[in-house]
């Protein structure tokens, strides 16, 4: 029998009790820091506090469901106007099969959709902590089909440890691109790239890492003259901004792990196999950092990280409603 149980709006106070449970039951799927779990929630311009709620028996925290918006029309992008995100949705041990995880769920799609939300995906949110449910979560799966929620594509992870690559990371020299580590001094040209090649999530994602202390070091560009024609970015743990493809780097104590992506290059020059080649880049960059292992996150593109010894690892369902 479903338990109703008293809902609070969800605030930083509430993160140390579901860390805690996160972590002791969920860590083996990704272990979440407490300045991971800051970063991707209440310092997050996308986070909603008005949808999001914390379970509280008896004082005690034992659940928390985590939405996401888009904050406003910044940037002049807006993704389809009306999407809504959960971006975290948790309900601790012994707590579970009572109906918790539903009555959170119910009030935050409530709340979003009364902020004019029409569609709700599960994760990929901005700063989000998974492209979609993990797939070897088949019973989360099943809830969620169960609450309505459809399946769409599976995205994945790739990975690859430096010791192990076998790919020539040389890049034959090219009078008309250079590739070249961001340096400071770059951020203008770099937002005037994204703001023409890939307005949106993207442009969002490399202002607010700027904002928060980030620069343009975080970065391998492509270079034709005095524009950029391409961008690649750069991630370590350490980093003012945690990027994605370095949450997993708690899984991997004691070894120095990289991230790389997002990357794009302008239309006008595709087809040109400057795609690998800054992907090359970026990894003897992270090697000269002292990396040991390369990871690469939310994408589809096996085929082409497979050229350069990546391999699939973590996969994903994304679903929506």
């Amino acid at each position: 029998m479903n338990l109703i149980i008293k809902t609070v709006s969800f605030t930083p106070n509430h993160a140390d009790a579901v860390l805690d449970a996160w972590n002791h039951s969920m860590g083996f799927i990704l272990p979440i820091t407490p300045r991971l779990f800051k970063q991707n929630t209440t310092d997050e311009r996308s986070f909603c506090p008005h949808s999001s709620f914390a379970a509280v028996e008896n004082g005690e925290v034992v659940g928390a469901v985590i939405a996401k918006r888009w904050p406003g029309e910044t940037f002049g992008y807006h993704p389809g106007g009306d999407v809504g995100w959960i971006n975290f949705l948790f309900v601790k041990e012994g707590w579970r099969g009572k109906g918790i995880g539903s009555q959170l769920l119910k009030e935050a799609e409530d709340s979003l959709r009364e902020q004019g939300c029409a569609r709700i995906h599960l994760g990929r949110d901005v700063q989000h902590f998974f492209p979609g449910v993990p797939l070897e979560l088949t019973e989360s799966i099943d809830w969620f089909k169960g609450k309505g929620y459809q399946s769409g594509e599976v995205v994945f992870d790739m990975i690859q440890k430096v010791e192990e690559c076998l790919t020539d990371l040389s890049i034959p020299q090219d009078q008309n691109f250079h590739f070249k580590r961001g340096q400071s001094g770059d951020e203008p040209a770099l937002i005037l790239f994204l703001q023409e090649a890939f307005p949106g999530r993207w442009e969002y994602e490399v202002r607010s890492l700027f904002e928060r202390g980030g620069t343009a070091r975080q970065f391998v560009l492509i270079w034709q003259g005095d524009r950029v024609r391409g961008f690649c970015r750069i991630n370590r743990p350490e980093d003012a901004v945690i990027g994605s493809n370095v949450y997993w780097s708690e899984l991997y104590k004691g070894k120095a792990v990289g991230g790389i992506g997002p990357l794009g290059v302008s239309s006008q020059v595709r087809k040109s196999g400057l795609g690998l080649k800054i992907v090359k880049k970026a990894m003897q960059e992270l090697k000269e950092d002292g990396v040991e292992v390369w990871m690469i996150d939310w994408t589809t593109l096996e085929t082409f990280y497979n050229k350069l010894g990546f391999e699939k690892w973590k996969q994903y369902l994304q679903m929506s409603k």
